[in-house]
């Protein structure tokens, strides 16, 4: 049990340590505003593309790959986008707030929290799907993101050529594609390319993270605080109880449902609160999302990763129990959407 313990504290709390970290650097004025606004664009443009390239590229995309995962990851991400592309522009009053709760809401933290919790879990053998999934999901989560943030945060006004040319000028999505092209026809560079490549690649998170943190302001915080809180329970808590029970229905087991969950419930990516201050958008807000989720986040997904290593079943019901857990949630939802609807329409633009 210890062990087990051991296990799910050392995923969660790097995260949390390296957030803390930039809050003490800015707060503590070891570094600048100015400093953390180019670190931002820097990561941005350089060392999370390289991240998402080094962790793709390696995959064995073309291994035998679990279709029922894939089916139900990307049609739970679609169905989810198009629900939210339709709800919370007639909730949210503020354009620059729109797209960022709707990436915040369907776009998660895989790449550092699912792949490593699987991996951690179940061991790097079994962790083929999550790393395969992350191949697939990354592009979807950036593509979407720049769609929502593009069309809402012009305060509804649609240009197709736009959103095209932000869509094919992002380095998330230039380097995800790249990643998947490299693997497919099975790309090794010289030994001292792969080093370099990793070195700049293993930048990416504490960067992103220390920038977060040093950005965060719990005084900023209240003014946002309804609307992040709710957009996170929705996140952390509402969206993992409706896939969740359609996955276990399905037969999802194992290595392939944790990283399922993993997709649903982790925190919001840290990559969203960078996308949204270049696309203009409340770039507060956003990084607000990210540092509230993931401190909410610990409880669900530590929970999660331990009772995967204690037990290697994600989610405790039977599927004879999920009907009744659906019964159960469409209930508890329904007093629920009231208090979210008010949250979001008196939340200060």
């Amino acid at each position: 049990m210890f062990d087990s313990f051991l296990v799910a504290l050392n995923a969660i709390m790097p995260t949390f340590l390296l957030l803390a970290f930039g809050y003490f650097l800015k707060h503590k004025n070891f570094v600048s505003s100015e400093f953390l606004k180019q670190t931002n664009t820097l990561t941005f443009k350089f060392f999370l593309p390289f991240l998402l390239f080094n962790n793709i590229y390696k995959t064995e995309i073309t291994e035998a790959i679990d279709g029922m995962t894939f089916t139900i990851a990307i049609g739970s991400l679609l169905f989810l986008f198009a629900v939210l592309c339709i709800v919370v522009p007639r909730v949210v009053r503020e354009p620059k707030q729109r797209g960022v709760i709707i990436q915040g809401l369907f776009r998660s933290n895989y790449v550092i929290f699912g792949v490593s919790l699987v991996t951690n879990v179940f061991g790097a053998e079994e962790a083929a799907a999550a790393s395969i999934l992350s191949a697939v999901l990354v592009p979807m989560y950036n593509v979407l993101a720049v769609i929502a943030l593009t069309v809402f945060t012009g305060g509804g006004k649609v240009s197709l050529k736009k959103t095209l040319k932000s869509i094919a000028t992002n380095p998330l999505i230039i380097a995800a594609l790249l990643g998947v092209f490299a693997s497919i026809i099975k790309l090794r560079f010289p030994a001292f390319l792969e080093t370099s490549l990793r070195d700049v690649s293993r930048l990416a998170t504490p960067l992103a993270l220390i920038v977060l943190g040093g950005d965060f302001s719990f005084r900023k915080l209240k003014g946002n605080m309804r609307i992040a809180g709710v957009t996170v329970f929705i996140k952390l808590v509402v969206i993992p109880l409706v896939f969740l029970p359609i996955a276990v229905l399905a037969g999802s087991r194992g290595p392939s449902l944790l990283a399922l969950a993993l997709a649903w419930e982790t925190p919001v990516a840290v990559s969203s609160y960078i996308m949204a201050q270049q696309a203009g958008a409340d770039g507060e807000l956003a990084g607000q999302l990210v540092v509230l989720s993931a401190v909410c986040c610990i409880p669900t997904v530590f929970c999660r990763a331990w009772r995967c290593c204690k037990s290697k079943n994600p989610f405790p019901i039977k599927a004879s129990e999920t009907g009744f857990v659906l019964f159960k949630f469409i209930k508890d939802a329904r007093s629920f959407r009231g208090h979210a609807r008010g949250s979001f329409q008196s939340s200060p633009g």
